[in-house]
């Protein structure tokens, strides 16, 4: 891989994963609502969650998608479906009673970028944009994949430390909860938005 094209791949790579999508807001979502450490096996969920879409995207599943857009459609809306229980869930997370003590769980989290749109997208360009051909596939693949899934885990982790922060500075419950409530509205639309792409 040229270093032009890995240097076009990274900053792609930051610029779709530090912006807001699902994973990042429902990430500042729980940790204005039960705060980082409770959100810890959440955050391993995304990431292995994270893992697999990148993975899938290494062995051309983005391109599957691209090729067979009713397929696509489908995936999209199962998305959607998920996304709304998922933002549902994390609006309520953390405010009155037993719920402050409950955080998303750790296979609500491994599901998040399974049915995202946004990262199939993302891995699809990556596979099939910034690979030199003629050069082994296999080294550019696992160098790509490397660079998607570390950008990932400091997305979502970045993410989750803003929410924390504001959990851990605001002490006003109303403001939390707006928080928690605005990030889970745009989760909704951002994957809403996706469908009509």
């Amino acid at each position: 891989m040229h270093g032009d094209a890995l240097a076009l791949a990274a900053l792609f790579i930051c610029t779709m994963s530090f912006t807001p999508g699902p994973a990042n807001l429902s990430m500042l979502s729980v940790g204005a609502s039960v705060g980082l450490s409770r959100a810890l096996p959440y955050l391993l969920g995304v990431w292995l969650g994270g893992l697999a879409v990148v993975a899938a995207g290494a062995a051309g599943l983005g391109a599957l998608f691209v090729a067979a857009p009713k397929l696509f459609l489908a995936m999209k809306i199962v998305g959607f479906v998920y996304i709304c229980w998922l933002a549902w869930k994390l609006a309520r997370a953390g405010f009155g009673g037993s719920a402050h003590e409950i955080a998303p769980s750790f296979w609500a989290g491994a599901g998040l970028h399974p049915v995202n749109p946004k990262a199939y997208v993302q891995v699809g360009m990556v596979f099939s944009s910034f690979v030199t051909p003629g050069t082994a596939y296999l080294p550019q693949a696992a160098l790509l994949g490397t660079l998607c899934f570390g950008t990932m885990v400091a997305a979502t982790s970045l993410w989750g430390m803003g929410g924390d922060a504001i959990r851990r500075f605001t002490h006003n419950e109303r403001a939390m909860r707006l928080v928690a409530v605005t990030a889970s509205l745009l989760m909704v639309v951002s994957v809403g938005a996706a469908i009509l792409l």
